[in-house]
C-alpha cells in the first residue's frame, strides 16, 4: 500500500529538464525586452541631446 502512494507522488513531479527549459525561455524573453528597452532609451536620449544642441546653437546674443 505504501509503495503505491510513493510511486504516485514521484510520477507527478515535473522533469528537471522541463523546468530548465521554462526558465531558459523566460530569461530569453526578458533579455530581448531589456535589449529593446535599452535601444529605445538610447534613441530617445540621442534625439533629446540633438534638440538641446540645436537650441544652444540658435541662441543669439543682443548686440
Amino acid at each position: 500500500m505504501m509503495r503505491r502512494v510513493v510511486f504516485r507522488a514521484r510520477r507527478r513531479r515535473p522533469a528537471k529538464g522541463a523546468v530548465f527549459a521554462e526558465y531558459l525561455v523566460l530569461l530569453t524573453v526578458v533579455g530581448i525586452g531589456v535589449v529593446a528597452g535599452i535601444a529605445a532609451v538610447r534613441l530617445a536620449l540621442i534625439t533629446e541631446i540633438g534638440d538641446l544642441f540645436t537650441a544652444i546653437a540658435n541662441v543669439t546674443c543682443p548686440p
